[in-house]
């Protein structure tokens, strides 16, 4: 697989003045502002779909990518909505029927670990839609680690930067930092809207009037 996105980004950080410093600790720097920049909001980019045959008697949903955050989740097999539950919730409120089988409605997590309730009877197709999370990036990452849109490298580029600014205790860092806000305004206008079709629009409404 390539390695162009992080030998790219290294090379460029040393032509700003940090070749003295290992790749390894710079690559440390690029992946800490790469997980900075993928968590902040839930990016449309860090969207998937999957659908899961999920066998009789296991409980435990395993999906592709790191699953960060469920946004939708359905038995199809039996078209039901999964419903979430809290953790807490699944053990205390179903004490008496934690270990029934049958058709699962509901979805709860343990740690990052996702489970179905009641575990499943028989095979089930389960459909998930969920945003993954960014795995570590070091040196020798490929290209496919990195979740940051490549069009919009720039603002990785300069986060990383201003990290490094800031371990030398460079006064350039807040310039940096100011640099990479501005980039990511605007990588942040392209990325959320992604359909001009139909855009947004406000009702007005008197008190007398419904929608339906």
């Amino acid at each position: 697989m390539p390695n162009v996105i992080m030998s790219e980004l290294l090379d460029t950080m040393e032509d700003y003045g940090f070749d003295d410093v290992e790749r390894a600790t710079l690559a440390r720097l690029v992946d800490d502002a790469h997980k900075e920049l993928c968590l902040r909001e839930p990016w449309p980019f860090l969207e998937r779909a999957e659908t899961i045959t999920q066998a009789a008697n296991d409980n435990s949903v395993t999906t592709t990518s790191t699953l960060g955050k469920v946004l939708g989740f359905v038995n199809k097999t039996d078209n039901v909505v999964l419903e979430p539950l809290r953790t807490d919730s699944q053990l205390k409120d179903f004490v008496y029927e934690l270990d029934d089988t049958g058709v699962p409605t509901h979805y709860y997590f343990v740690a990052d670990t996702l489970y179905l309730w009641p575990t499943p009877n028989a095979a089930k197709q389960l459909r998930i839609r969920y945003l993954t999370e960014p795995g570590t990036l070091t040196e020798n990452s490929d290209d496919s680690a990195f979740l940051w849109p490549a069009k919009h490298d720039s603002v990785l580029l300069y986060a990383a930067l201003s990290k490094a600014y800031f371990i030398n205790d460079d006064p350039q860092g807040a310039t940096l930092q100011q640099v990479m806000d501005a980039r990511f305004q605007i990588a942040r206008n392209d990325l959320w809207m992604k359909q001009f079709d139909r855009p947004d629009r406000v009702i007005v409404l008197d008190d007398d009037e419904f929608i339906f």
